[in-house]
């Protein structure tokens, strides 16, 4: 099952620039700079750099969350027009409602409701929903082997 912002998903041809392991909670901030200083080296703009950072962070976080270990691949697409793209994957459980987890107010695997203290919270419910928002395209898929994985692209403007 796919999630996207558009109603499809364009194929893309790309060339992988590079690729970085996930496995420890830090890894979201050295992720997430990583890839806004790519993104800024392919001439994205500085607001559009800052959705790019916010989204890897809330990926990496869920790999580390969740999976405990992934990698994020970094791609510049070429075709059919000029952009980035971001594989996150990992081997952990998977989601089990891929729609569901995309609204906001909905972590681990349920509805968060006020009655549940934040203490016993892993998350605010937030990040897939953000990640939607902040980015073009939007692909996230269980993986056959196990685990997830999300394409996220964001289009340079014409």
């Amino acid at each position: 099952m796919s999630s996207n912002r558009s109603s499809y998903m364009v194929k893309a041809e790309s060339e992988p620039a590079c690729s970085m392991r996930i496995s420890r909670d830090s890894d979201s901030i050295w992720c997430s700079r990583e890839c806004a200083r790519y993104a800024n080296r392919i001439g994205f703009k500085n607001g559009e750099i800052w959705d790019i950072a916010i989204a890897i962070s809330e990926l990496v976080t869920n790999v580390s969350k969740f999976a405990r270990t992934g990698t994020v691949t970094i791609c510049w697409l070429r075709v059919p027009r000029s952009g980035i793209e971001f594989v996150v994957e990992d081997s952990g459980p998977g989601i089990e409602d891929i729609e569901a987890a995309s609204e906001d107010g909905f972590s681990e695997g349920r509805r968060l409701s006020d009655n549940v203290p934040m203490s016993e919270r892993r998350g605010l419910g937030a990040g897939l929903g953000a990640v939607q928002r902040l980015m073009d395209e939007v692909v996230i898929e269980n993986r056959t082997s196990g685990g997830v994985r999300v394409i996220v692209r964001k289009w340079l403007e014409k």
